[in-house]
């Protein structure tokens, strides 16, 4: 079975059905006859498992209480103005 490719004039978010190649708003813009498992397959669901992706662990480093204080505290407009 040759994979379908979707045509390169058709708008973004073209995708296939067994009447042919439907734009995002539902309008039929070229008529061509596709299997159910040619129009699958386009989907990704061609039986293979899927990879689940995980989040990444999350790990959380303490800074010294200098840097906290000089960014995250308010300062005196005089600091700034040196």
């Amino acid at each position: 079975m040759k994979p379908i490719q979707t045509p390169h004039w058709a708008p973004a978010g073209t995708y296939p059905t067994e009447k042919g190649w439907v734009s995002s708003t539902g309008e039929v813009i070229k008529k061509q006859k596709f299997t159910a498992e040619q129009i699958a397959h386009w989907h990704g669901n061609d039986g293979l498992p899927r990879q689940t992706l995980h989040e990444a662990p999350v790990t959380e480093t303490l800074i010294p209480e200098e840097l906290d204080d000089f960014y995250y505290k308010e300062h005196d407009q005089d600091f700034y103005q040196e």
